[in-house]
């Protein structure tokens, strides 16, 4: 009786929805009777009935989207991160593109030199800033010894200031340590080209005649014994007088970036410089 009493409506719902099949069967078999019960039955089910049926649908479109939500989540999640692959992939192969490009100007600028010439990659840079130099990837036992001229595509680098076995260090044209002898491509007026403490590149001892102007183009004169002759070193800024005006000295802007170098090439003094191929 205690079951009954508390399971009344469940068992009095039951009830009814069982009757009224069996009345809704029972009619169906025979259409000529219609009993008046089943209707009040049918009628007082059917509010009942269609909030099951609001339930039941309710809970399948949860359910569903439920599922379509999961899936959804697991598809973004794997959209990002093949999009993080594919942005990594495409990183990758712009370098590489800038890169071949680069080795392509190297290897142009190669078949211009006539002598030993040795690629090498620029490994490390001195972040002090009083001391310009470059460390790359190449030394004695590639036969790299002191003195030997560091270039690019663009032009003048530096030269090998010690090397170890397999790595050497560069001091580049805008250390105060550097000098190389060069010359006006126009004029042939010839000066020694160094570095300032504050990192300016110089074009000293130019006699006080001698014919330079701003925007004259300065190459290696091949005469100090470390860089073949013709190679470009930079372009003339601004030209001035100093010590008491019996000399001339110019600021000279470096064809290189120098601060952007990655390759260079390494060549020894019986190189020279040729015609470009045809």
């Amino acid at each position: 009786m205690e079951f009954v009493r508390r399971y009344r409506i469940l068992l009095t719902s039951g009830s009814l929805l069982l009757v009224s099949l069996l009345i809704f069967s029972v009619s169906i078999r025979s259409q000529s009777y219609r009993d008046p019960l089943g209707r009040v039955v049918l009628d007082s089910l059917a509010p009942f009935q269609v909030v099951f049926s609001w339930m039941g649908r309710s809970v399948g479109r949860i359910w569903t989207d439920y599922v379509d939500l999961v899936g959804a989540r697991e598809a973004n999640a794997h959209l990002e991160q093949r999009t993080a692959a594919l942005e990594g992939e495409l990183v990758r192969l712009g370098e590489l593109e800038r890169e071949n490009a680069r080795l392509a100007e190297l290897l142009n600028f190669r078949a211009r030199l006539d002598g030993k010439v040795l690629g090498a990659h620029v490994i490390a840079r001195d972040p002090g800033p009083l001391s310009m130099t470059l460390t790359i990837d190449r030394g004695e036992r590639d036969e790299i010894h002191r003195g030997m001229a560091v270039v690019a595509p663009q032009g003048v680098v530096g030269q090998v200031s010690e090397a170890s076995h397999g790595a050497a260090r560069v001091v580049l044209l805008t250390d105060h340590n550097s000098g190389i002898d060069a010359m006006v491509q126009r004029s042939r007026a010839r000066g020694i080209v160094q570095g300032g403490t504050d990192g300016t590149c110089y074009m000293n001892y130019l006699s006080r005649d001698a014919d330079v102007a701003v925007g004259d183009r300065v190459l290696t004169s091949g005469l100090d014994g470390n860089f073949p002759k013709g190679i470009v070193i930079g372009e003339v800024v601004e030209v001035g007088r100093r010590h008491r005006g019996l000399l001339q000295s110019a600021i000279i802007r470096p064809s290189v970036a120098l601060e952007q170098l990655e390759e260079v090439l390494v060549v020894d003094a019986t190189a020279q410089v040729v015609d470009p191929p045809a």
